[in-house]
């Protein structure tokens, strides 16, 4: 009896481990049978459409026609156009190409002004030294135009710039919308701080110049800001609020040959070296009005330089809004300038700062 419930315990035995294996091996096909999920593929970050012409537009680009007109920023070299969506997309790219040794702004300068001359875009007037990258965004005749300028790793300038036009079809308008957007957004982090100033004062004087730039490229240092003047090279060394130690009169009514006189003996005597070519005076603005307060300059020649500089008061604490330009050119081997390169740094001087003055008359006063 004892070895019949043996036998049939060993039978049972054998059947448990026999079912076991079958489900093992089954739940194993089972899960290698079962169809993988589908992985969707990492969407390609923003900032590439940005380098990639076929991501952002979902399709191979091609030239442009034949009659797309060349447009050369100073300085640099551009590419050919690239069109895709039927030619409502178009995307140009340059490189700056090596500076002159004696170049009064960079490369980075000479674009960001021409590439606003030619969109009409607003944007801060002068380049800022500081920027690894800068860019804009706006519309122009009708199409949405970004540029974006940027320093690679290696030091070296490029540019790019896309226009875009939308579609009439609604639906592939919004579409393109889509594919803008993600260039808008890469562009935009590019985007650094414009640089701050101390004190209101020192912002408003740096609007006004920009104001005054009128069109020519202007750069900003940390300690100047530098543009041309007619192929010179002029440079803004100290622009800020001060408190004067003779009185200068805000009012145009209140000044006196006696003022005058005691301020340019006093300059005098600050700069020993100093041929004054322009005794300290009146600023006369084109711009002048009733309202307006006095402004005065002088320019002189030290250590072959030429420097004017322009003082503004203010209407109250006495508080004066000054700013100084210099221009450098050559000395000859006497130490002495020449005379008309001196007449002409001078003249130069005159008009910069009669135009800050007006600019500064118009806007705060």
């Amino acid at each position: 009896m004892n070895r019949v419930v043996s036998y049939q315990s060993r039978q049972m035995a054998r059947a448990g481990l026999l079912s076991l294996s079958i489900l093992l091996s089954g739940g194993r096909d089972a899960v290698a049978a079962k169809p993988a999920l589908p992985v969707r593929a990492a969407a390609a970050p923003a900032a590439d459409v940005m380098g990639d012409l076929r991501l952002l537009a979902q399709q191979r680009p091609k030239r442009c026609g034949a009659d797309e007109p060349a447009q050369q920023a100073p300085g640099w070299r551009a590419t050919a156009v690239e069109c895709a969506w039927q030619g409502r997309l178009q995307m140009r790219r340059w490189s700056a190409l090596p500076a002159a040794g004696n170049a009064c702004v960079s490369r980075a300068a000479l674009w960001w002004q021409w590439q606003q001359a030619r969109t009409g875009i607003a944007a801060p007037a002068a380049w800022d030294a500081a920027w690894p990258a800068q860019g804009l965004s706006g519309i122009s005749s009708g199409r949405q135009r970004l540029a974006v300028i940027e320093k690679s790793a290696g030091g070296a300038w490029t540019a790019s710039d896309w226009t875009w036009n939308p579609s009439p079809r609604a639906a592939t308008r919004q579409w393109q919308m889509s594919r803008w957007e993600l260039l808008a957004t890469a562009t935009a982090k590019l985007r650094p701080a414009v640089r701050g100033a101390a004190g209101a004062e020192a912002v408003a004087l740096r609007t006004a110049w920009e104001a005054n730039l009128r069109g020519r490229a202007g750069e900003m240092l940390a300690d100047a800001w530098l543009w041309e003047s007619n192929g010179l090279c002029m440079r803004m060394e100290t622009a800020g609020l001060s408190q004067a130690q003779l009185h200068l009169p805000y009012s145009r009514d209140e000044v006196r040959h006696e003022q005058r006189a005691a301020m340019q003996l006093q300059l005098a005597r600050r700069f020993p070296r100093a041929t004054w070519l322009t005794p300290f005076r009146l600023v006369s603005t084109p711009a002048a009005n009733k309202d307006g307060g006095a402004k005065y300059e002088a320019i002189w020649l030290e250590d072959g330089l030429v420097k004017g500089q322009l003082w503004m008061p203010t209407k109250t604490d006495g508080a004066i809004v000054r700013a100084r330009i210099v221009a450098v050119f050559p000395v000859e081997p006497g130490g002495r300038p020449p005379g008309p390169a001196v007449a002409n740094r001078r003249a130069a001087i005159e008009r910069e700062l009669a135009g800050l003055a007006a600019i500064w008359e118009a806007e705060h006063e």
